[in-house]
């Protein structure tokens, strides 16, 4: 055997190797987080993995699981509370924008609640129009609302300046934005990245922020670059999650007849495209939106029917 022609198989069984140990599988069955006859939707994990929010039925109200053990504890009775919140970056605080009536009229509020006490800070007036849902700056000083018909910044009670992070990614009316502000000058300017056809429905970015993705109608899951450079299909699939690492996705894939959903999966992909791989296979139950845990071992998820809520281990091989 000549030198070259060795030195070829030992690359060949490194790729191969290399290839092997991408594929992402489930690590046993999924194991129930919440009991049956509970109802939660809209699962997302906290910073530091130890707990999971989930909105109740309808998103009224907003609850705390812990993990894994499931004790749950609620934090918010308000309609619409479960609805789009999020964590800030330091697990202290969730953000929410709740719904009030007052004779079949409609307003809305953005609050943030405190975990340790479940305190809630109003950080709006109450308006009939408020559209979007919230997003905290890196820093955690101030919100602001993603899906949104403008841009608008709420400071946070330990906040004493205006928005200082430079670049803001967000969607206005189905469209991604990238919003830059210059705090010395308090000018900003915003730019539109992909074109006028990819009506965003759901996206997620990645953990550097270098990429989105995102899906847009019939369930098209697309990758790009923020900037929207390089921009790849990566099959059907909608509501869309970041593995920790940056280097997989996992989304929902579901169908129905036009009126409720038929069936829905799991499913989790790498970023390049390769190893698309379903994660969930019960007829009887439909899977949905999908969350990675803070340390990439963990999935957790809702049924649609059932509203119980699943965690599913994922290791590679």
């Amino acid at each position: 055997m000549t030198k070259k022609v060795g030195t070829t198989i030992c690359l060949l069984i490194l790729c191969s190797t290399f290839a092997v140990a991408e594929q992402i599988e489930t690590k046993g069955d999924p194991i129930a987080l919440s009991r049956p006859g509970e109802y939660y939707m809209g699962p997302k994990w906290s910073p530091d993995g130890d707990q999971i929010a989930a909105g109740g039925p309808s998103y009224t109200g907003l609850y705390l699981l812990d993990f894994p053990t499931g004790n749950v504890r609620q934090i918010s009775s308000d309609y619409s509370a479960g609805y789009g919140f999020a964590w800030s970056h330091d697990g202290t605080r969730i953000a929410s924008k709740i719904s009030h009536f007052n004779n079949m009229r409609r307003s809305h509020t953005l609050v943030s609640f405190t975990i340790s006490d479940g305190s809630m800070e109003s950080l709006s007036t109450p308006r009939t129009r408020m559209s979007g849902t919230p997003l905290w700056t890196e820093d955690d000083s101030h919100l602001y609302l993603t899906f949104a018909e403008k841009f608008e910044s709420f400071p946070t009670s330990d906040s004493n300046q205006g928005l200082s992070q430079p670049q803001v990614n967000y969607i206005n009316d189905g469209r991604f934005q990238t919003r830059m502000t210059q705090p010395l000058k308090a000018e900003s300017s915003e730019t539109t990245q992909f074109s006028d056809q990819d009506h965003i429905y759901s996206y997620a970015l990645s953990p550097d922020g270098s990429h989105v993705v995102y899906s847009t109608a019939g369930q098209n899951l697309w990758l790009a670059k923020v900037n929207g450079d390089d921009r790849v299909s990566l099959g059907r699939g909608s509501a869309p999650a970041w593995s920790p690492d940056g280097e997989w996705i996992t989304f929902m894939l579901t169908f129905d007849d036009g009126h409720s959903v038929t069936a829905s999966d799991i499913y989790a992909i790498h970023i390049d495209g390769s190893a698309r791989t379903k994660l969930t296979e019960t007829p009887d139950l439909f899977e949905m939106n999908p969350q990675w845990s803070p340390d990439g071992a963990w999935i957790v998820y809702d049924t649609d029917q059932r509203g119980q809520l699943f965690i599913q281990q994922v290791g590679w091989r």
